[in-house]
C-alpha cells in the first residue's frame, strides 16, 4: 500500500503538505497544489494507515449516507433498515464499523468523509447528475446505490424491467387505465426507471401515456391522504381500474385511504406496489408487488467498496440486480370477471 511519503516524493512536495490535504487543512496552500495532491490520492487509491492510541488500534469506519432531504421514514423504512443491517454485518466481518446518517449537502458529507478513521462511503439517494462530481471531490472511495450509470461505482436494480413486468401483468388482467403514483414531482434515478417501465408496458400494448395519469405524492402525509380521497371520488368516472405505486409503503397507505373513501381494493380498483417489504405483507388485501433484495444491494456495495479500499481491480462500475413479480390478492382479473 502506498504511503504519504511516497506520494509526496512523486509530486515533489513535503509529506506534511500531503497530510494537510488528507485532514482538510488546505487554507494556506494554493488550489493547484491541493488539486494535484487530491488527484494523486484518488489515482493511487490511498487509504490512511491505522494508528494506535494508548496501545489500541483506531477504528476503521465506513460511512453510509442517505441523501433523502426532508423525506420521512429514513431509518424506519424497511428497505433502509435491511440495507443498513446487511452492510453492518458485512463490514463487521472485515473488522470495520459502519456510521449511518442522513445528509443534505455535499459539503457536509465531504467534511465527514475527511475524518482520519474513515476509509470510504456508501451513498444512497444521490441524484445521478451529482454522483460524478461528488466522486471527483471525495478523496476516498465511494459506492452509490440506486443512482443509475455513469463514471462512478453504483449498485442498482432492474427497476425499469420490474415496472414493465408489473404493468404488463395488470394489462393482461384486463386493466387499460392505470394510474402511476410517485413521491417525486419529476421522477429521478430509480423512480425514473420505474416510470419508463410503466410507459413502455403501456406502449407495447398500444396504450398511450396520459399526463393526467401521473399522481405526485408529496412529503406531507395530510396532503397525500387528501390526494387518495380525491382519487377515490374520481377514479370510476375517469375509467381507472388499477394503480401502480413506486413503493409498497404508499400502496398500503393508499389502500387504507381508498377504503375510508368507499373505494374497495380489488373489487373497485386493483393496486400494485414495488419492493415486497413488510408493508406488502401487512396490507389487506396482501399486495401484488415487485420484489427486490435490499440486503443483496448492501452486500454488493460493501464488496465493491472494499475492493476500492484495497486497490483491487474492478471489472465493472455498475451492477443491476434482478427483480421478481409477486402476485397476491390486491389485483383483480377483470377480463375473467374475477
Amino acid at each position: 500500500m502506498i504511503t504519504i511519503k511516497e506520494i509526496a516524493r512523486m509530486l515533489g512536495v513535503s509529506p506534511t503538505t500531503v497530510s494537510n490535504v488528507l485532514n482538510g487543512r488546505t487554507e494556506k496552500m494554493s488550489e493547484q497544489t491541493r488539486i494535484k495532491i487530491e488527484e494523486m490520492l484518488v489515482q493511487c487509491h490511498y487509504v490512511q494507515e491505522s494508528r494506535k492510541r494508548d496501545g489500541q488500534e483506531e477504528l476503521k469506519l465506513v460511512l453510509a449516507q442517505f441523501y433523502f432531504g426532508g423525506r420521512e421514514r429514513v431509518f424506519t423504512d424497511p428497505f433502509c433498515a435491511e440495507l443498513f443491517e446487511t452492510m453492518h454485518r458485512e463490514l463487521a466481518a472485515k473488522g470495520r464499523n459502519l456510521v449511518c446518517s442522513t445528509v443534505e449537502t455535499e459539503e457536509a458529507f465531504l467534511r465527514t468523509l475527511s475524518g482520519r478513521s474513515v476509509e470510504g462511503g456508501i451513498v444512497l439517494g444521490c441524484e445521478p447528475s451529482r454522483c460524478e462530481s461528488l466522486r471527483r471531490r471525495a478523496l476516498k472511495p465511494l459506492v452509490f446505490i440506486d443512482s443509475g450509470e455513469g463514471n462512478y461505482d453504483n449498485i442498482g436494480l432492474q427497476d425499469e424491467l420490474g415496472a414493465w413486468m408489473m404493468v404488463s401483468y395488470l394489462i393482461r388482467q384486463g386493466h387499460e387505465r392505470i394510474a402511476f403514483f410517485c413521491d417525486e414531482e419529476t421522477p429521478k434515478a430509480s423512480n425514473l426507471e420505474r416510470f419508463h417501465g410503466y410507459c413502455r408496458a403501456l406502449a407495447d400494448c398500444g396504450l398511450g401515456f396520459n399526463r393526467e395519469d401521473y399522481y405526485y405524492l408529496p412529503a406531507d402525509r395530510n396532503l397525500r391522504e387528501a390526494i387518495y380521497r380525491q382519487f377515490a371520488r374520481e377514479a370510476g368516472g375517469k375509467g381507472y381500474t388499477a394503480a401502480f405505486f413506486v413503493a409498497d409503503f404508499y400502496a398500503n397507505e393508499a389502500i387504507n385511504g381508498f377504503f375510508a373513501a368507499g373505494l374497495k381494493v380489488p373489487e373497485d380498483l386493483s393496486v400494485s406496489g414495488f419492493d415486497d417489504n413488510v408493508y406488502a405483507r401487512l396490507s389487506r388485501p396482501m399486495l401484488t408487488t415487485v420484489r427486490q433484495q435490499p440486503g443483496e444491494k448492501g452486500r454488493e456495495a460493501v464488496r465493491l467498496l472494499l475492493k476500492r479500499i484495497y486497490g483491487q481491480e474492478v471489472l465493472v462500475r455498475s451492477m443491476e440486480l434482478p427483480t421478481e413479480l409477486i402476485v397476491r390478492d390486491s389485483v383483480r382479473n377483470i377480463r375473467a370477471g374475477k
